[in-house]
């Protein structure tokens, strides 16, 4: 896809976000250059001033800017490539009024309705919830507890000190206030995960639906040989309950051979390859800031093997 410098696209997104995984899927697949531009969870840069000017309504990473416009929201965000890039291949977001198009757009509701957050955290603060145990490093899960604990009090001090962005500091420190009561409670996030069952049952009928009644012999995904704004949403949450290892629980390979095999499946596609690659680099650069915050003397000495090693380690878990 060609473009003029009007026209470019810039990402404010960071790798490990779940709402950033699905945009970029969407990128790659359809081979849209773009401007990277990290916008770090990790050292609060989404609650930096600057990126609440820019998302003011916005809970979460990423936003796309093209020319003039800024779009939020990660479905909306799809919704706008597949328009644009509507003369390059098969559309993600088909036609609504067609039988295709409304089918994906049900699917992708029910999916992107599954408060990811809350099952994310929810395993890190009961990690006793997760069937084989999280698969994010020790430190991280710790660094991530104890940055969700303070996020309240910093917001509140954030509107004091930024009366123009009073209103969308305090309106993300009542989101995160009601998110925390939720992740704390271990009934709340046992319920959200025993929700998530039937999804699995539905999807596994449907896989088996497609495969059934279709004569190709070629990859089939959600709705057929067309991969689709739906099955991003499904990639994506396959391998986030990976990572959180609740793989076994939903979709383990007696039960949901048909997932197992979609999920085989997408693990080829070079745009969910390239965004591993992405996790890889970021995870590298995270394990060395931890190192030089722990103690600089240690990093003078021995953080570029320990990032290294750690980088390599996490790209082997998820190629895995």
């Amino acid at each position: 896809m060609s473009a003029s410098a009007d026209d470019e696209f810039t990402l404010y997104y960071f790798p490990t976000s779940f709402s950033s995984q699905k945009v970029l899927f969407a990128l790659f697949e359809k081979e849209v250059p773009f401007k990277p531009k990290y916008v770090s969870l990790f050292s609060g840069q989404h609650n930096e001033p600057w990126y609440v000017r820019l998302n003011p309504d916005g809970y979460h990473i990423p936003v796309l800017n093209h020319g003039k416009k800024i779009i939020v929201d990660p479905a909306n965000i799809i919704d706008y490539i597949s328009k644009v890039t509507e003369h390059a291949g098969h559309a993600l977001v088909p036609n609504p009024e067609s039988e295709l198009g409304n089918n994906v757009q049900q699917f992708r509701k029910l999916l992107d309705n599954i408060q990811v957050d809350v099952l994310t955290y929810g395993i890190i603060y009961h990690p006793h919830l997760s069937t084989s145990g999280c698969q994010l490093p020790y430190a991280t899960q710790n660094s991530m507890k104890e940055n969700f604990a303070q996020r309240m009090c910093m917001l509140t001090e954030l509107a004091t000190k930024h009366p123009d962005l009073r209103d969308a500091y305090l309106s993300k420190s009542q989101t995160v206030a009601q998110s925390y009561d939720v992740i704390s409670d271990e009934a709340q996030v046992q319920s959200q995960l025993d929700d998530l069952t039937p999804l699995f049952n539905t999807i596994e009928n449907q896989l088996k639906k497609i495969k059934e009644g279709s004569e190709y012999s070629d990859e089939l995904w959600l709705f057929g040989p067309m991969f689709t704004a739906a099955d991003i949403s499904l990639s994506v949450l396959l391998t986030r309950l990976t990572l959180l290892g609740l793989d076994g629980r939903y979709f383990p390979v007696e039960k949901c051979p048909c997932v197992q095999q979609y999920f085989w499946q997408v693990k080829g596609r070079p745009a969910y390859q390239k965004i591993e690659k992405e996790i890889a680099n970021v995870k590298m650069t995270i394990a060395w800031e931890n190192v030089k915050s722990a103690s600089p003397y240690v990093a003078g000495a021995v953080g570029l093997g320990i990032a290294a090693g750690t980088g390599y380690f996490a790209y082997k878990k998820l190629t895995s």
